[in-house]
């Protein structure tokens, strides 16, 4: 068993998510993605040994390092990934910007869906390239791919790109294989290419199963980007490392080359070390915690029921998106943030279709979920 109800201290100044806001000693953080767990024992005892070497050199991943990546997600999602195929980098959204400047040209179109994560749509507009957007549908309590606006959308703006989210931030899906079916086969279609980002593949909620996308045919595998990282599962953001796995000989050739030409390539010793006692170590303390952020989302839900804030189900990740349209025409992030002293993450950030939502972080000790509930649904016109 491990200590999931452990309130682990984070009062560091470098700490974003406990940052402090001038006016609030009470804050309770449920915004940027991170959990409030320590991680595994065996990664943290793996950091102090490398620690206390004293040496922090060049380093480079080798075949221990590759057994235990290859062995995850065999064991976890039944995918053989051949190591030659996987560029090491610091982080997926650095993978996203790399495969979007190395495979298409300025100002190509490239298709995601919203609500979604806000770097990835700012990553795209950055690099110089035609953000278009294929908005999921709203079903009840759950979202929904409308596979004709997609194709519709990929032809009429010569979509080169399409950046796939599974599971889906904010939106909670996992999709099923049958919709990453569709997607693929649409993609093969029009000739778009297909960066996954799979970050939050490990937190797959009971009835459901992660499908890397590129697992579906040796047609999608050659025209994907896969990108992964065990940073969201053990809890190691502040350690950057990624595995992007890329089949197609052509396309891993330019995107390696330009991330060794801006000098971002590799990984640090730390990022190794870290992700190969993760995944040599990790996975009853994964299971472990996926069974405790059930229970912490089925408490939201129950909490919730009966109020007006809307809870959108959820079926992986740890973030719960919450419609607060009836409780507030103003920013609901900065409203609870003022009456209750919560801090969520800004729907907006996710798409012009999130402005009445916020993003709850439910990666904490039960305690703090709780009060933080406790104080939202004391805000007057909640309930």
């Amino acid at each position: 068993m491990f200590d999931f109800d452990e309130l682990v201290p984070r009062n560091t100044p470098e700490d974003i998510k406990y940052e402090k806001l001038e006016g609030i000693n009470d804050l309770i953080p449920m915004w940027v993605a991170d959990m409030d767990f320590r991680c595994p024992e065996e990664v943290s005892n793996a950091l102090a040994e490398q620690s206390r070497r004293g040496i922090f050199g060049y380093s480079e991943a080798d075949k221990t390092y590759d057994d235990a990546v290859v062995n995850w997600f065999k064991k976890r999602y039944n995918w053989d990934v051949d190591p030659k195929t996987c560029l090491k980098l610091p982080s997926v959204i650095l993978a996203l910007s790399l495969s979007i400047r190395a495979l298409t040209k300025p100002d190509d179109s490239i298709l995601i869906m919203e609500p979604l994560y806000g770097a990835i749509s700012r990553t795209v507009k950055m690099t110089g390239r035609r953000l278009v957007v294929s908005e999921l549908e709203l079903k009840g309590s759950r979202y929904e791919i409308v596979f004709d606006d997609m194709e519709k959308k990929i032809r009429e703006n010569n979509v080169r790109m399409f950046v796939l989210c599974n599971p889906h931030n904010p939106a909670g899906r996992v999709w099923s294989r049958d919709e990453l079916t569709r997607m693929g086969d649409i993609c093969l279609r029009n000739n778009v290419l297909i960066v996954s980002d799979e970050i939050h593949a490990d937190f797959i909620f009971s009835g459901h199963e992660h499908i890397p996308i590129a697992s579906l045919s040796n047609e999608i595998n050659k025209i994907t980007v896969t990108c992964t990282s065990p940073t969201k599962t053990f809890n190691l953001a502040g350690i950057q490392a990624a595995n992007i796995f890329v089949a197609d000989d052509s396309m891993r050739r330019k995107i390696d080359l330009l991330s060794v030409a801006t000098g971002a390539f590799g990984l640090n010793v730390m990022g190794i070390v870290a992700t190969r006692a993760a995944y040599t170590y990790g996975e009853e303390w994964v299971n472990e915690l996926i069974t405790y952020l059930e229970g912490n989302a089925t408490l939201v839900r129950s909490r919730l029921e009966g109020t007006k804030l809307k809870m959108i189900d959820i079926e992986g990740t740890y973030l719960i998106w919450i419609d607060a349209s009836k409780v507030t025409d103003e920013d609901p992030t900065a409203f609870f943030l003022k009456n209750a002293h919560v801090r969520f993450s800004e729907g907006l950030f996710f798409g012009k279709s999130g402005e009445h939502f916020f993003r709850m972080n439910i990666a904490c000790p039960r305690s703090m979920l709780n009060e933080a509930l406790d104080r939202i649904l004391e805000v007057p016109g909640v309930r």
